[in-house]
């Protein structure tokens, strides 16, 4: 078994904090630019599709602006928490990620343990996968993320009503339950606006790249892209033309990604792609590397891709491994399934387990957002910037309505 473990120093004692507000909480999950791997008590690495067991000492939990409350558990029974994500699972560098990079900063605030079993590839499998954690009675919640475990969550909390589970990002019914939905199609409403906006000023053709074409998550981005090149193309009679939308019919294939992404700017000329596509990112960051040996030497301009279910800025840098821009990825769409995560473990280690509700994200709560340039501000004008926060303001409003 592997353990990713965070050790206190010296002798364990009481530790007291004072209240925290709402803007500190989402400081403590702002999206992490690296990326490393944990060594187990052996010594040997530990990849990110490895079984993970986590614990920490001792912890303080913070509740919003409500105060600062001391928890601290025993250090020889920390509780179970199972983690349940599809194929392809962690290392997606999107979408299960985002999670695990919540779930892991956890660790600094909450004493618990995670089991991360095999990844499903099917729902007879995740059906298979739940069933038998409910039923080994170990885990004070099993959390699931994605809306593809949606059937399998629903399918097996009603079996153990006496088990509590939670769903990220999907609704499950049931007072066992409690589920986590995003808007995600308003953040990729504000991602289009700024496609649209640069594409104007480069070759006016804004392309499209998904993985699967049958997942609703997918199909709402896209939605939500559209409708904000749309709005913005309308509105400042931009001229930009929306190429076909392709899809890879995959949430990881490297191959195929690199080269829809190397036809699409080298053939159709697009200016900027939006590419919500899971681990397939890998090919799409290929796929850029062959492009930028043309267009920067000839062109003179970047290979630009919007990325989504995570944030994957870094990605886009000389070296992803090193936080220096400029990023061909100037903005991501990010669905905080990390801040959801944390949120509810916090609440379930308090005895206040949540179920039977549904706690819905947007721009307006945070619960969705786009990044703020941190790669891209050398080379995206200030001017675009301006418009791209108005636009999300006025979506967080309601000013503007987006259609999943």
């Amino acid at each position: 078994m592997v353990f990713l473990i965070a050790r206190s120093h010296g002798t364990s004692k009481a530790l007291f904090c004072r209240p925290t507000s709402r803007h500190e909480e989402s400081d403590i999950f702002k999206s992490s630019t690296s990326r490393s791997s944990a060594t187990d008590t052996g010594g040997s690495n530990v990849s990110s599709r490895s079984s993970i067991v986590a614990s920490l000492i001792i912890v303080v939990v913070v509740f919003g602006s409500v105060g600062g409350i001391l928890y601290v558990t025993s250090p020889y029974e920390p509780s179970r928490i199972a983690v349940v994500v599809m194929d392809p699972g962690f290392g997606d560098l999107s979408y299960a990620d985002q999670l695990y990079t919540g779930l892991t900063r956890l660790l600094s605030y909450i004493s618990v343990q995670y089991y991360i079993p095999s990844y499903p590839k099917t729902q007879t499998e995740a059906v298979t996968t739940l069933r038998e954690l409910a039923q080994s009675g170990r885990y004070s919640l099993i959390l699931a993320m994605g809306r593809d475990l949606v059937p399998s969550v629903q399918t097996v909390a009603d079996e153990f009503p006496e088990q509590k589970f939670a769903m990220i990002d999907g609704y499950v019914s049931g007072n066992n339950v409690v589920s986590a939905t995003f808007k995600v199609e308003q953040a990729a409403f504000v991602a289009g606006v700024f496609a649209a906006l640069m594409a104007a000023n480069i070759t006016q053709k804004v392309g499209i790249i998904g993985s699967v074409q049958s997942d609703t998550g997918v199909q709402a981005m896209i939605s939500g892209f559209i409708q904000g090149v749309t709005t913005a193309n309308e509105t400042y009679d931009l001229g930009v033309t929306l190429l076909d939308t392709v899809y890879i019919g995959s949430y990881n294939n490297t191959e195929l990604a690199a080269q829809y992404t190397t036809t699409m700017f080298l053939s159709q000329d697009a200016s900027i792609i939006f590419a919500p596509v899971r681990a397939s990112m890998l090919g799409v960051r290929q796929g850029m590397e062959v492009v930028n040996k043309t267009m920067f030497a000839s062109l003179n301009r970047m290979p630009l891709v919007i990325a989504a279910e995570g944030d994957q800025d870094y990605y886009g840098n000389p070296n992803p491994h090193v936080a220096i821009g400029p990023s061909w990825i100037p903005m991501s769409v990010v669905p905080r399934t990390d801040l959801a995560a944390f949120r509810i473990i916090n609440a379930t280690m308090w005895n206040n387990f949540p179920g039977g509700q549904t706690f819905e994200y947007d721009l307006a709560n945070g619960g969705v957002n786009v990044t703020n340039f941190t790669f891209s501000s050398t080379y995206v004008p200030l001017s675009i910037q301006r418009r791209v926060w108005e636009y999300a303001a006025a979506v967080a409003e309601g000013t503007i309505t987006v259609e999943p």
